[in-house]
Order: C-alpha cells, then sequence, then structure tokens
C-alpha cells in the first residue's frame, strides 16, 4: 500500500509538472499576443482641443516571467488627422469576440485594418474627403475583412471624427455599448435605441 501511495505520488507530481510547463507555453504565447497588440492601441490624438485617455481592462491577466500583463478583445485608438482642409481628432473603442486569445486575435486583426486607413488618410490626395465619408470608408474596410472569417470572429465598434475647431462630431456604432457623453458632471447616453 505505501509503495502505490508512492507511485501514485509520483504520478501526480510529473502530472503537476507537464500542466505547470504547459501553462508556461500558453502565457508565453499569451505574452507574444499581447506585444503584437499594444502598438496598434494608439493614442496618437495631437489636438490641442480635444483630448483622449484610455483605459483599458482585459479579461484575462497573467504573469510570465517577471511581466505582470493582460490580453482581451478590447482596443482603442485616436490620431489626428485633415479632411478636406479641416483638422479632426480620430476615435475608435472596439471589442473583439472572445475573452482571451481569441479575443486579442480580433483585436490584433482590427489594429491592423484599422491603423492602415489611417496611414492611407495622411496621405494627401485621400484627404480630400468629407468626415462621414471618411467612417464609411473606415467602416467598409473593417467590414469586408471581418466578413471573410464567415462568422468565426466578431466585433462591435464605436467610431467617429471630431472636428478640433467646431467641435462637431460624427459617428458611427456598430453593435457596440452605447455612447456616453460626460459634461458638466453629468453622464447620458447620446443613442436612445
Amino acid at each position: 500500500l505505501e509503495k502505490k501511495v508512492i507511485e501514485r505520488t509520483e504520478e501526480l507530481n510529473t502530472t503537476l509538472r507537464e500542466v505547470q510547463t504547459l501553462k508556461i507555453a500558453q502565457d508565453g504565447d499569451y505574452f507574444l499576443t499581447s506585444l503584437l497588440v499594444e502598438p496598434l492601441q494608439i493614442n496618437n490624438n495631437r489636438s490641442s482641443t480635444v483630448k483622449t485617455e484610455f483605459l483599458t481592462e482585459q479579461k484575462k491577466k497573467f504573469k510570465f516571467r517577471t511581466y505582470d500583463s493582460q490580453i482581451g478583445g478590447d482596443i482603442c485608438v485616436t490620431d489626428t488627422i485633415v479632411l478636406d482642409g479641416r483638422e479632426y481628432s480620430v476615435f475608435v473603442n472596439a471589442d473583439a469576440m472572445g475573452k482571451s486569445i481569441q479575443g486579442a486575435g480580433g483585436a490584433l486583426v482590427f489594429g491592423v485594418v484599422f491603423n492602415a486607413g489611417l496611414i492611407r488618410s495622411k496621405i494627401i490626395k485621400n484627404q480630400k474627403v468629407f468626415p462621414e465619408v471618411w467612417l464609411k470608408d473606415r467602416f467598409l474596410d473593417l467590414q469586408n475583412v471581418f466578413l471573410s472569417f464567415e462568422g468565426s470572429m466578431y466585433i462591435s465598434i464605436c467610431m467617429g471624427l471630431i472636428d478640433t475647431q467646431t467641435g462637431f462630431m460624427c459617428y458611427v456604432n456598430a453593435e457596440h455599448p452605447w455612447t456616453v457623453l460626460y459634461r458638466d458632471e453629468k453622464a447620458s447616453f447620446l443613442e436612445q435605441k
């Protein structure tokens, strides 16, 4: 009986070591993915009148070696662009389906596609469009890429443009939670249905 207990304990210890090794490998994959998403989530808004800040807390938190990190489908991006001779602050908040690696994969795809659209927008020939057309073009860029996944990956977004001189905002909300306006210490929803 004593010999059986020793054998069983050793089997359990071996299994535990294997599980720990797999967990380290998984956390390494999580960490690499978080490093890939990080540069795509940039607060590049340079407006002196429109201020932007991010607070992103992902569902999956993990530790890899000495690094504490998190991974998930939430991503924010801001930038400043010129359209039809006017300066706009661009903002987007998106949430890809999934809680860890699946969501991060969606955020990675989103970040690449959206940031590519921003880069194209900074070429002078692409600046001769109205903000509504620019929003529609970015939406269609994203829609076409996510359609190619045939339902295996979804994302919701709220993205918009704010005219930095007038404060005029146009935006699109695609299946994202309602947008909250915080003004004069009061919060209210922009959407009603």
